[in-house]
């Protein structure tokens, strides 16, 4: 469990990283405002269902390699290991703090979502069109939650009011909120991450852009506007989760108010996301084939590695494949070979106390009468625990032999053997 929440974790970051790079290179600075209000929620969505997109690329080689391998089996016994204890208290303590810092946050979250639910029911609101006023007793630069629009005076003329409001309003119009909420709820997961907090510096100020140039569009002088926002200086700082009218980026804002807009064939540059998103795919789907065995990448080259080591015998003898039409079948089926090695392979008294442990991957032959035969040993981990694995693999009992063509043929198989030390329960309590 442990391995897949640190799998998850690279892989999400790796996306948001190369992404967001993307973005700041490119995309940051130009006008194609509401592009890139997609694409950055397409940061934190595809940043999300990334490591879950396993797409399944293979060769033929490849299928026959996956069907000439057997589940790993792992063989363990007790037996106080202070290097591989002390190396899993590492990956807990690692997972425990992620755990800890997106408690915090969610706690920092709910607070700031009752502030919010406070100011809506213990100060008067009307409703306006498709808005609820919530008209605020103590000054505060006007926000919105949704379709809440928070306002308050703040000693401001009526038509400077009417100009605030227009820009709440392109908020809730534009459903702003939401893409607040996902930042911070992202923010919140990957805490630990900066890019998040990039990212949702990001969003924040391109919402601002996207409200500022609604407002500009039904007739407000720009540089009335500008003398506007300079004007409110006092911004809701306590309140992260909302859409207010005045951001610390304000120069960035008037900066944008005043670029000349993007000329339209920069719009191809967006484009390049896709062979970004493409090669992480095919990275993924490369990774997710690799893991079919034993979801480790450690497998995959034990089966590369048979195939290279049977290739000079494949030479000399046409008759072993190492995938046939029909597979050679264990009495019983897969689940019956696996309890026969678990009831029938123990680990050597010696290598557990000299704390051996690790991987022993062997190759065998399943002959035309079924036969179990050249058993060979392509990864070494302890002359003990080889011949322990190689004994029990002679001693299999006789197969259902491989078809080809309708005939029975040979067939290479490769069985990977784990040996693990687990701590006595003892030692646990």
């Amino acid at each position: 469990m442990a391995s897949l929440i640190i799998s998850y974790v690279i892989k999400a970051s790796l996306a948001m990283i190369l992404l967001y790079g993307l973005y700041a290179l490119y995309f940051r600075n130009d006008t194609f405002n509401k592009t890139k209000r997609f694409y950055l929620l397409f940061i934190i969505l595809f940043s999300l269902v990334y490591p879950f997109c396993k797409l399944n690329i293979s060769s033929v080689n490849d299928i026959a390699i996956y069907q000439a391998i057997l589940p790993q089996v792992e063989i363990t016994t007790n037996a106080s290991d202070t290097a591989s204890v002390f190396s899993l208290g590492l990956t807990e303590l690692l997972i425990f703090g992620i755990i800890g810092g997106i408690v915090i946050m969610l706690s920092r979250f709910l607070i700031q979502m009752s502030g919010i639910l406070k100011l809506r029911w213990k100060n008067r609101s009307s409703n306006s069109l498709n808005y609820k006023i919530i008209k605020l007793d103590k000054p505060m630069a006007p926000f919105s939650f949704f379709n809440w629009i928070f306002v308050s005076n703040n000693g401001l003329k009526e038509e400077d009011l009417e100009v605030m409001m227009a820009h709440e309003e392109e908020h809730v119009d534009q459903y702003h909120s939401f893409d607040i909420l996902l930042s911070e709820l992202f923010c919140i997961l990957f805490w630990w991450n900066p890019i998040t907090w990039l990212l949702k510096r990001e969003i924040k100020i391109n919402l601002e852009y996207l409200a500022d140039k609604g407002v500009l569009e039904k007739g407000v002088e720009a540089k009335k506007y500008q003398y506007l926002l300079l004007q409110v200086i006092k911004p809701s700082a306590t309140i992260q989760i909302v859409n207010n009218f005045n951001v610390s980026q304000l120069k960035k804002r008037i900066t944008m108010i005043n670029k000349k807009r993007t000329s339209g064939l920069m719009f191809c540059k967006y484009l390049l996301a896709f062979p970004i998103i493409a090669l992480m795919l095919l990275g993924n789907a490369q990774n997710t084939f690799s893991k079919q065995i034993e979801n480790t990448e450690e497998e995959y080259l034990a089966a590369e590695t048979a195939s290279s080591l049977s290739y000079d015998m494949l030479q000399q003898k046409e008759t072993v494949y190492t995938a046939v039409e029909v597979m050679p079948e264990y009495p019983g089926g897969p689940r019956a070979l696996l309890e026969y090695i678990n009831a029938n392979l123990k680990y050597p008294e010696q290598a557990a106390k000299d704390k051996v442990e690790g991987r022993v991957v062997l190759r065998f032959v399943v002959s035309k009468k079924g036969e179990v035969k050249e058993v060979t040993v392509l990864r070494s981990l302890d002359t003990q625990c080889d011949e322990e694995a190689m004994r029990v693999v002679r001693e299999m009992p006789t197969w259902t032999p491989g078809k080809q063509n309708g005939k029975d043929v040979e067939v290479y198989y490769t069985l990977p053997i784990l040996y693990k030390l687990q701590k006595d329960t003892k030692t646990e309590s």
